[in-house]
């Protein structure tokens, strides 16, 4: 079975090894998610890996907000804005997930779209200002 996130270098890769290396950790996380709930895992092994997701996700808006202060990034406020409306929505699928035991396509058709835009869209940004600091 093929992943269900790929990650694709020349498409994601910041240049900022860090935090590339953290997008690959996470597309990990999601992939984990998305395969124990193909395969009908049982509800505590999915709630674990959707914990570690979470858990990873909070992680990485830390450090990539630590990152922007430390290069000076101007648009720190709103991209830590824009973190704080993801993991709302992400506690929002968790919370269905507690109530139902039931992983939607559309909280994976989500996290998707997110990491894909997110960084191809937002965090593009910082690492142009990072390269050219």
């Amino acid at each position: 079975m093929s992943e269900y996130f790929q990650w694709d270098a020349s498409k994601y890769t910041l240049k900022v090894p860090a935090m590339d290396q953290e997008h690959q950790v996470l597309i990990g996380h999601m992939n984990t998610v998305h395969s124990l709930q193909a395969a009908k895992a049982s509800r505590a092994e999915i709630a674990a890996a959707l914990e570690k997701l979470i858990t990873y996700t909070q992680k990485h808006f830390v450090d990539e907000e630590a990152y922007m202060s430390q290069i000076g990034f101007p648009e720190l406020r709103v991209h830590a804005g824009v973190h704080k409306q993801l993991l709302a929505r992400i506690g929002e699928f968790g919370a269905e997930f507690a109530r139902t035991g039931v992983l939607s396509e559309s909280f994976f058709a989500f996290l998707k779209m997110w990491l894909s835009a997110h960084i191809c869209g937002v965090d593009v940004k910082y690492a142009q200002r990072s390269k050219s600091a």
